[in-house]
């Protein structure tokens, strides 16, 4: 597993790179898990909130293909409150047979005794790029994400510049409003939003392989 100063450094590098939106956005909606293409990307409104292209054109309910007015929209939306994009999916709920992993990632920086531990918890990692398996005993107390969590990036505009940061969209269970929160490295590493939590570590080595640059 990466450590805490490699994460930092893939964050730094994230925030100036320059990013194919349009094809990080059609590879992002290959991987399969949200179903609906159009909820890869949503745009984010002041105050974290984002909203879906068939919501911003009147149907949150109908289906609406990656076409040129989708990418209109977006393109539209990096110059105000900038979009997010969902690259990786973690879920303990996803069962994934080992056979069909790219890779499986057992935690070992335990800080309790060998005999304090009793649950592990299986968890599945999913991207356009990779099938990944996390283990880890629950009583580390390391924060997973929630089924209707997923995690990417957030691309906007500031000082004329675009700007792009790690992110966990959260969305209620049917979908009808999506919130963004950054990541941050004041978080202990048991914080579901901290650079330093080991899931979140290798959720972003993903989310790094994901991105298309130009």
């Amino acid at each position: 597993m990466i450590s805490d100063n490699e994460v930092l450094e893939i964050a730094k590098r994230l925030e100036n790179a320059d990013i194919d939106i349009k094809k990080t956005i059609e590879k992002a909606a290959t991987a399969g898990y949200l179903g609906e293409k159009h909820f890869y990307c949503t745009v984010i409104e002041e105050g974290g909130y984002t909203h879906t292209v068939p919501e911003i054109l009147g149907d949150r309910y109908k289906s609406q293909p990656l076409d040129n007015l989708y990418f209109d929209i977006i393109s539209k939306a990096l110059d105000h409150d900038g979009i997010y994009i969902s690259l990786v999916y973690c879920s303990s709920n996803i069962i994934l047979p080992d056979e069909n992993c790219d890779e499986i990632i057992e935690y070992e920086d335990y800080e309790l005794e060998e005999d304090e531990y009793e649950y592990l918890v299986e968890y599945g990692l999913i991207s356009a790029d990779n099938l990944k398996k996390f283990k880890i005993y629950a009583e580390e107390g390391i924060s997973g994400h929630q089924p209707t969590e997923d995690v990417g990036i957030i691309t906007n505009i500031i000082d004329g510049d675009y700007k792009t940061y790690f992110a966990l969209r959260s969305t209620d269970r049917c979908m009808s409003s999506f919130m963004v929160l950054p990541f941050s490295t004041e978080y202990p590493k048991e914080h579901p939003l901290s650079f330093k939590n080991p899931i979140n570590k290798i959720l972003i080595e993903m989310i790094d392989k994901a991105i298309v640059r130009k």
